[in-house]
């Protein structure tokens, strides 16, 4: 894959890479091609600004259950216009079943999927001439995110926040992904209370020896290098030297001595059922990126990985009120304001809609002259737009950037949790640059416009229509070369609640622009054009945001009177959630 990725990226023009893209389409492993493909066309600079059909458009059998794709062929064979209907796996009897509509999320997915395109493991920056900055730090903060998320719908649903998984435990929770590839091999099922067995190339000793010379490093405050030098882990920048580490990326100070711990515990977990290969079973849903999330397993392995980053960050020593403060600036009030007619402030509505994926790439006919519209509805979790509402009193004009965070307030014991407990769970909703005029500042930002979230993408048939209209005349064809594909869908930016309502925790916090930009000079305007900033990063040159990802949550907090600066405001939130769309 990396040689055709190698091929594709570095074509000498545009026209060399079109063609060599056509003669590899025929000739490689599809997969392969897709994916060298994609990684090819996000990374070339003549490429910027090309939208790629939403993944679940691409390889709706990597999305879709079994019987949905018969449906699909049984309409296509039939030339029947059809609406397929898709529930999720698992039933009534499982638990787990109640956070399926979050795993199975086809937007997660594809943010999963194209996160990694953006970042790949086996990116070289010095032979492929793409620095991605703070990518072993990214690759902690977009996982652990999403395990924050994962936790908050598992106690919105009254389930406990997920237990890690360990080398030598039972794998409690089994998985029927009810879908098969494209040549109609079916994706294992993992049977519930199975065991970790060793493979062929790899064992559950191995893991356990690489995990302790990880730990062992955190501990120490050092790693070792391939030339047995030492280089510290207890500054600002440890993290992101960890992430590569723990990932294990191109990035790794010493691959063979750290292994790669994330990468093999996918590897395990996908070959729980049949760790010998004896009967030739294939990859499991955690081999793909495409669809890793649908796995509960999935987030108990990175709740696992994660703990590993907690201990890290919990060694380095508490931030001093200095470099919490933001002198001369107070935030007076938070008030977050949905659109909903049935809103009330500091109440927001979630509900679950339906979306429709377009199913013409999961038939194939030989006779392609007629073309039958097959679509798949999936229900989706969604919210109420809404808009925060900051009022920010600054004794001098000056910039600064806000932060906005949620935590659930009660643990799944119905207990309020101490701040030192819940920052862990924090989960980042926006941050953005603001300037301030000596005085009292009413900051409004819209939900719409969250630097971790994408909206929805564009289908096929609606980005091949607006290039059609273009060359009719009938639309000016624009794009975005800032365009990302990479973000957590915007409908899932809140968590689900609860019907009779859920308590939350919203922290907002503003700090010293000019203190945590990185590049001197850049102006706010120039932070706003760069989308889904938060989780996704920048796809070249340098993270705007210099403060450590998650900042100031991120450390232990010692005091919590003493932490709450004033530049730090705390308000309760509500989120309900209700059967039907609400009326704006």
């Amino acid at each position: 894959m990396v040689a055709l990725f190698k091929v594709l990226h570095g074509a000498v023009d545009y026209d060399t890479f079109f063609k060599s893209a056509v003669w590899s389409r025929d000739l490689t492993n599809p997969r392969q091609f897709l994916y060298a493909f994609s990684v090819a066309v996000l990374h070339r600079e003549d490429c910027r600004g090309v939208i790629l059909p939403p993944a679940y458009e691409v390889t709706p059998h990597m999305f879709l259950t079994t019987d949905v794709v018969r449906k699909a062929y049984q309409a296509k064979m039939t030339r029947t216009p059809m609406v397929i209907p898709m529930r999720f796996t698992g039933s009534v009897n499982n638990p787990e079943q109640r956070v399926a509509y979050f795993g199975e999320d086809v937007g997660m997915n594809s943010h999963h999927s194209h996160w990694h395109m953006d970042f790949p493991f086996w990116w070289r920056s010095e032979e492929f001439g793409e620095q991605k900055d703070r990518q072993g730090e990214l690759f902690f903060y977009m996982h652990h995110q999403m395990v924050a998320r994962f936790d908050a719908e598992r106690l919105s649903n009254n389930l406990p926040v997920v237990e890690p998984l360990e080398w030598d435990q039972k794998i409690v929770e089994g998985f029927a992904p009810g879908a098969t590839y494209e040549n109609g091999q079916e994706f294992p099922m993992r049977p519930d209370n199975m065991n970790f067995g060793d493979l062929p190339w790899l064992t559950i000793q191995d893991m356990k020896i690489v995990e302790g010379r990880i730990r062992d490093a955190i501990a120490s405050g050092f790693v070792k290098t391939t030339d047995a030098g030492l280089i510290s882990l207890n500054n600002t920048a440890g993290i992101d030297l960890l992430g590569g580490l723990v990932e294990s990326s191109a990035r790794s100070v010493n691959p063979m001595f750290y292994g790669q711990l994330h990468n093999d515990g996918h590897v395990m977990l996908s070959k729980v059922t049949d760790p010998q290969q004896r009967y030739g079973m294939p990859p499991g849903v955690m081999e793909h990126f495409e669809t890793a999330t649908r796995d509960p397993a999935f987030f108990r392995l990175h709740k696992h990985v994660d703990n590993l980053f907690k201990m890290h960050k919990d060694q380095l020593p508490p931030y001093a009120a200095s470099e919490l403060e933001f002198p001369e600036v107070t935030i007076e009030a938070v008030k977050v304001i949905g659109t909903c007619k049935a809103s009330t402030p500091n109440q927001l509505i979630t509900y679950f809609d339906e979306s429709h994926i377009d199913l013409k790439n999961a038939v194939h006919a030989e006779d392609q002259k007629q073309e039958v519209d097959i679509k798949a509805v999936v229900s989706r979790l969604n919210h109420e737009p809404f808009k925060y509402v900051i009022t920010i009193n600054a004794k001098k004009p000056v910039r600064g950037i806000v932060r906005v965070f949620l935590t659930p307030k009660f643990n799944w014991f119905g207990q309020q949790m101490p701040l030192d407990v819940s920052r862990w769970g924090f989960i980042e909703l926006d941050h953005f640059p603001v300037s301030l005029q000596h005085g009292d500042n009413v900051v409004t930002r819209s939900s719409a416009d969250s630097a971790v979230t994408i909206p929805e993408p564009r289908g096929f048939s609606q980005l091949m229509g607006d290039v059609q209209k273009s060359i009719r005349g009938e639309q000016v064809f624009t794009y975005d070369k800032y365009y990302r594909h990479c973000g957590f869908p915007h409908r899932l930016l809140l968590p689900k609640g609860k019907p009779e309502g859920m308590t939350y925790k919203l922290y907002v916090v503003v700090t010293d622009y000019d203190k945590d930009i990185v590049t001197a000079g850049m102006k706010p305007e120039e932070i706003e054009s760069l989308p889904s900033l938060g989780y996704c990063g920048v796809m070249d040159g340098k993270i705007p945001d210099g403060k450590p990802m998650g900042f100031p949550f991120d450390r232990r907090v010692v005091s919590e009177e003493q932490f709450l600066t004033p530049n730090m405001k705390v308000v309760d939130l509500t989120i309900k959630n209700v059967k039907q769309k609400p009326i704006e």
